[in-house]
């Protein structure tokens, strides 16, 4: 029987020796569990097609529903999605954090990264994911490590008892039951909360300038 791999990790100062591991496993086109600032993230390479179908197949989720991409800064937001003024905004205020934001696809990337000619972009606070994206070139998966539609799993146990060795690599930053990020699509002249999380509607609403 093959054993599971779970690694403890620190979410603040995570061990260089550790991330080096797991970016070898994302380099290889394989699969990781990690801490993100709000849940457990399930990481793949997004720029390798059998890498987000095994994810999706993992969780049991259809590949006509998007999956979002960690980025590794503020510009890159502008790089994969159409810029506005509402979006902007919103990264100023809210990036690096746990914000969702969908725009305008220009980054040429296929489903399920794109839907409906739509990308959502995640450019996340958590120290493990900073670390991860300054090692690798190619963005990766931020999708949430449960089934799809599911509940949400808040501890490596669970979440290595459902996925067992078909994920590649566990990293334990203990118990996470942070709200998830607020998903907001700016892709339209008006902007659209699809799902509240971390931040609530009264937060977006207030940090936002009319135009």
């Amino acid at each position: 029987m093959t054993s599971i791999n779970i690694i403890k990790i620190s979410k603040s100062r995570p061990d260089r020796k550790i991330i080096a591991q797991a970016t070898d496993i994302l380099n290889g086109g394989g699969i990781v569990v990690a801490p993100t600032e709000t849940r457990y993230g399930m990481l793949g390479r997004a720029d390798d097609i059998k890498v987000l179908e095994k994810i999706y197949e993992l969780k049991k989720r259809s590949l006509d529903l998007p999956s979002a991409l960690f980025v590794h800064n503020r510009d890159e937001i502008f790089e994969l999605g159409c810029e506005c003024c509402l979006a902007e905004t919103l990264a100023q205020k809210f990036l690096p954090g746990p914000l969702t934001l969908v725009l305008r696809d220009k980054s040429g990337l296929p489903k399920p990264v794109v839907i409906d000619g739509k990308i959502g972009i995640r450019y996340s606070s958590s120290a493990v994911i900073a670390k991860l994206m300054k090692k690798t070139e190619y963005n990766f998966s931020a999708t949430s490590a449960n089934l799809s539609g599911g509940k949400n799993l808040e501890t490596i146990e669970e979440i290595s008892r459902m996925f067992k060795d078909q994920v590649d690599l566990y990293l334990d930053g203990g118990h996470l039951n942070a709200l998830p990020s607020t998903v907001v699509d700016c892709s339209d002249e008006k902007y659209k909360i699809l799902r509240t999380g971390a931040f609530t509607r009264e937060e977006i609403k207030k940090k936002i300038v009319r135009l």
